[in-house]
């Protein structure tokens, strides 16, 4: 992940350069403040006993206030694509950091067999290879650049970057522990779309 992060930046500033790099911060304090605006819901969900449907709940709220957070982001802070991969980018660095600490609370490397099937057995999944890592980075940034493209180009595409983050969410919530591979596929796909489109609608706009 810390590799996909840094090659990332690179590219950024070697395409863009830096006069809009401080915009990664403001995409760092968007997902902060949309990481507390869920808490709400997961701990009412978190007290639910089954655990599917408390699963299930978390990643439609969390989809739709991530969307709904990003959109207010970018209505207040982003002018032009560059602004929006440069937010974009901190949209995604603060998810990957976060994700690397905290599993890095629970686990040292090499990962062993227990500690991942005592992750899987709390309802959670975890790679014990490294490549994992590296995948799921690529596709959450790609996800994050793509979706800030397109709420930059215009607000009224909200509705389609919250449908396919509830979407990715709600299928690794759900499918990820039994059927990771097509669920990976599945994120790629999605959050390849989304860049696409993205690049498309800021050339036009």
């Amino acid at each position: 992940m810390a590799g996909v992060l840094v090659l990332l930046a690179a590219t950024l500033a070697m395409m863009l350069g830096v006069s809009e790099a401080s915009t990664a911060l403001l995409g760092v304090l968007g997902w902060l403040v949309a990481l507390a605006a869920r808490l709400p819901v997961l701990a009412s969900a978190g007290r639910l006993h089954a655990v599917r449907r408390r699963d299930t709940i978390l990643a439609v709220a969390s989809g739709i206030t991530d969307e709904v957070v990003r959109l207010a982001l970018v209505l207040i802070v982003v002018s032009g694509a560059g602004s929006a991969l440069w937010a974009g980018f901190g949209w995604a660095l603060a998810e990957l950091v976060f994700v690397a600490a905290t599993q890095l609370t629970q686990f040292s490397w090499p990962i062993g067999r227990q500690a991942a099937e005592q992750l899987r057995s709390q309802g959670g999944f975890i790679s014990t290879h490294p490549v994992h890592g590296g995948v799921r980075g690529i596709t959450a940034t790609v996800f994050h650049l793509g979706a800030t493209l397109l709420l930059a180009a215009g607000p009224w595409w909200v509705p389609v970057t919250a449908s396919a983050h509830v979407a990715v969410d709600v299928a690794f919530a759900r499918w990820a522990r039994r059927r990771l591979v097509p669920v990976e596929l599945l994120g790629a796909a999605v959050s390849a779309v989304l860049l696409l489109a993205g690049l498309v609608t800021s050339v036009w706009s």
